[in-house]
This record gives structure tokens, sequence and C-alpha cells, in this order.
């Protein structure tokens, strides 16, 4: 039997890797390792930006639908803003119609008016053109909004809108509306958080605002947003005539509370002006 001669080639085929071929492909895996790793890292990370992008704009979507339907459904003439632009104050209507009778000029203690409803009566604060000059959170007597509570009862015809005192309305609405209100609410930014506040009453001064202002939520303050950019929020209001209707323009920063990313936001809200 013949017997063929290994040559070193052969030898070297049975032995396994060598050194460098074992090197070599210890750096290949780690690259591609390396290159795995970045590309799960860039997946991931982009990833958690898109849905932190995501919350930011939900979150903003429901801030501005809220602060819009706010000011749209206010009393024409009660939207103000503080001088820093972080507060604005407005009181929501309750209910609207038209009087058919009313003295102005003269202490009256009811009016009469078609219903507001054929089924349900309303109660709240009574005013009478609130567009003029006078300041609606003074409550002054004469004035265009009364200081107490007034009330309109349900009916089919002509009804007597009843005032819990009486008073002294100065002019005539152009379109004979009143209005029904309830108590003044206010939208604030306090730090990284966007409040609403209810039940704090009149403040005369829009100055003394901000410290009359409930704490808590016990008090009246719900969370509108969180967080919001450190003095980010501004509210800018042009004020209606018997020619166009009010703007409320308001802008702010939304910020991620984990990725800190940041959004800006921004609304025009038109108050429609009905005298």
């Amino acid at each position: 039997m013949v017997t063929k001669a290994m040559t070193l080639t052969d030898l070297r085929r049975q032995s396994g890797f060598t050194l460098v071929e074992l090197v070599m492909t210890l750096v290949v895996a780690a690259v591609l390792g390396i290159m795995s790793v970045q590309f799960i890292r860039s997946t991931s990370e982009g990833f958690i930006s898109s849905n932190g992008r995501e919350q930011l704009a939900a979150a903003g979507y429901v801030v501005n639908e809220q602060i819009s339907r706010g000011l749209r459904d206010a009393l024409p003439g009660s939207i103000r803003t503080t001088a820093d632009g972080l507060c604005v104050e407005y009181m929501p209507v309750v209910a609207a119609s038209m009087y058919t009778d009313l003295s102005v000029n003269s202490a009256v203690t009811s009016f009469r008016a078609a219903p507001y409803s054929v089924s349900d009566g309303a109660s709240g604060y009574v005013s009478v053109y609130p567009i003029g000059s006078a300041n609606l959170y003074a409550q002054n007597d004469p004035g265009p909004l009364t200081p107490d509570i007034g009330s309109v009862p349900a009916g089919t015809t002509e009804v007597d809108v009843t005032l819990a005192s009486s008073h002294t309305f100065p002019s005539d609405s152009p379109e004979r509306r009143y209005y029904l209100t309830s108590a003044p609410e206010a939208v604030c930014q306090d730090g990284a958080y966007l409040y609403r506040y209810r039940n704090y009453g009149f403040i005369s001064d829009v100055a003394n605002l901000k410290a009359a202002l409930p704490t808590n939520r016990a008090g009246g303050r719900t969370v509108l947003a969180f967080p919001l950019q450190a003095g980010s929020m501004t509210f800018r209001f042009q004020n209606p005539t018997l020619a166009r209707s009010g703007l409320v323009a308001f802008e702010y920063v939304l910020q991620h509370p984990t990725t800190g990313e940041t959004l800006s936001m921004g609304q025009q809200v038109r108050v429609v002006n009905v005298p």
C-alpha cells in the first residue's frame, strides 16, 4: 500500500485555527456586537423619543381644549390677564337670553325676559351690557354686574328674572341680552404646574389675584398640566369692541419629565362678543 506523505499545509489544516485567525474572528465578532448594541440603542432611543413627543402632544391638545372651552364660554368683558401674563381670569356663562322689559338707570329687583330653557331654570350673577369700561369684578351698583345671585325660571313664555337685592344697570344692551354667570375662574402657571382655580370669590384689582388664589385641591385648585418650563406660559388678551370680538392668545412650553424633551404649544381663542 502506498502512503502519501503529509505536507505542512495538511498538518495545519488538521490542527484547527491559527492564533491570527482566532484573533480576527474575535475582532469581527466584537465589531458586529458593538454595531448591534448601537443599533438597538438607537432604535430604543428613537422609540422613547417618539413616544415622549406623542405624550407631550397629547397633553398639549388636552390643555388647549380645556383652556379654549373655558374662554369661549366666558362672559363678554370678563376676561383679564395679569401683568406677567402667567394668569388669565374669566367668568363662565351659566345661561343667557334676551330681556323684554328692563328699566335702566333705576334700581330693579326683577325684569321681564325670554326664558333660558323650557325645562330648566338657572341662577348666577346677572349682567347686562358687560363690555363697557366698568370693572366687572368690582360689582359696583350702579354697574353691569350684580353683586348678588339672581335666577331665571324655566318657561315657554316670558318670565321674571329675579335679583337677590335691588340693582341698577346703567346701560341697555344693543341686543337686549342678559347673562347669568358663575363665580370667576382663573388659569395660572405656578412653577412647573398649570392650575385651574375656583371658589376664591371676586378680586377687584387683578394685581391682587395671585395672592388670593387657593393653594390646594380642597380650596379649589386643580392641575391642568405638568411639567411646564418655568415662566413659559404667556396669556395675551385683545379687548372686544362693538366692531370685533375679543381674542385670547396663549403660549407655553411642555417638558417631558423623563426624557427632558420640550414641546412649544400655542393657541388663539376667539371670544364671541354679543353684548
